[in-house]
């Protein structure tokens, strides 16, 4: 159950927030105006009706419309924090909004009522450029040119879809794949080599700078999660 409501957020016209990063999970609900969100995740049309889930240590900008936009926020926990992004469309706007702002307990309720969005739509050469980005070890230049494109066109184009350059997309995707990783039993050493980085110190280092906390403590946060997740469906 969630102890607080929903907090709503107005952002001007045009308005242009940066890639940031939260803490901690949490929904938001767009009720008037529009906004895209870029993450690693692609490219987010977020519309009057869209409900965006952020799993924790989601990073991402937002650039606005010209009539700006109003959102509606709700922190997540438990099971409804989840690991991956999950963009939906609910039915009933009125009806989004009430359970956001009186009554929060309904949220897994107006999640399971709802429909998923469209998914973000990239040019063709990105869908392997990304692959690439998070699995192998190829320098960003010669991913480029295998997808026919020049480097500052790739740079450009991700920048616009995804809020970053590739450089930095792939550190993301990687931060991302070692987060998913510290859930299991794995040594920090295997996720590093795993995830991409190369070595453990690489690995600290570079989750410290993302999330504020060295590996070792967010294995034991993201156990404490699932924890409050178990008990919270056997109840």
């Amino acid at each position: 159950m969630h102890a607080h409501t929903g907090f709503e957020t107005r952002h001007d016209a045009r308005d242009v927030l940066r890639t940031h990063r939260h803490d901690g999970a949490y929904a938001a609900l767009v009720i008037d105006g529009s906004h895209l969100e870029a993450s690693a995740d692609g490219p987010i049309d977020c519309v009057p009706g869209t409900l965006v889930l952020h799993p924790r240590w989601h990073a991402h900008g937002n650039r606005f419309g010209r009539l700006g936009a109003k959102v509606v926020n709700l922190d997540l926990g438990g099971d409804l924090a989840g690991d991956a992004l999950r963009v939906l469309r609910v039915h009933d706007a009125k009806e989004a909004l009430a359970v956001f702002t009186r009554a929060p307990h309904r949220l897994s309720e107006l999640i399971d009522a709802c429909h998923a969005a469209p998914t973000p739509t990239l040019q063709p050469w990105q869908h392997a450029f990304l692959r690439e980005l998070e699995r192998g070890e190829c320098d960003i230049a010669s991913l480029a040119n295998a997808a026919g494109v020049s480097l500052a066109h790739a740079s450009r184009t991700f920048v616009a879809s995804h809020g970053m350059p590739p450089q930095l997309l792939r550190r993301e995707l990687r931060c991302r794949r070692a987060l998913r990783l510290l859930a299991g039993g794995l040594p920090l050493a295997e996720i590093a080599a795993t995830s991409g980085f190369a070595d453990q110190a690489h690995l600290t280092r570079t989750l410290r700078a993302a999330t504020g906390t060295p590996p070792s403590r967010l294995r034991q946060q993201i156990k404490s999660v699932q924890d409050a997740a178990g008990a919270t469906a056997l109840q």
